[in-house]
């Protein structure tokens, strides 16, 4: 049985040392690829993702695209929706925080940067 911690349960652990691959309980195979996956992080199987993108007419409500990834939030693993590749990455990497998804947003509508040169190297940014 696996304790949470474990990739497998100790009994198929040591099999695996002895006997390679093929000795990996049926549970462990299980967990293997996307199916696994989904299970893992976010608790949901294939099924139950595929029912979620038809949920959103098959498209990411971000950028309109094809969904295939699911989004949750990190602090408190609940799935927010599906979303594609593209935004799934962009939201993790502005770490899921509005206040500078907002500021991004400003920035590329060339609302924020916007200095007021006042002597050599000596900038101002408009209130």
């Amino acid at each position: 049985m696996r304790d949470g911690q474990q990739a497998c349960c100790p009994g198929c652990a040591t099999a695996y040392h002895h006997d390679g691959p093929a000795a990996l309980c049926k549970s462990r195979k299980a967990m293997k690829g996307r199916a696994g996956h989904l299970k893992r992080h976010c608790r949901m199987s294939e099924a139950e993702r595929n029912a979620l993108i038809e949920e959103q007419r098959r498209t990411c409500p971000l950028c309109l695209a094809c969904p295939v990834h699911v989004d949750h939030d990190h602090g408190t693993g609940r799935v927010r929706g599906v979303l594609c590749f593209s935004c799934n990455a962009a939201l993790g990497q502005f770490k899921d925080r509005p206040d500078v998804l907002r500021r991004a947003a400003e920035y590329l509508e060339g609302n924020v940067w916007k200095p007021i040169f006042e002597a050599p190297g000596v900038y101002q940014l408009p209130s």
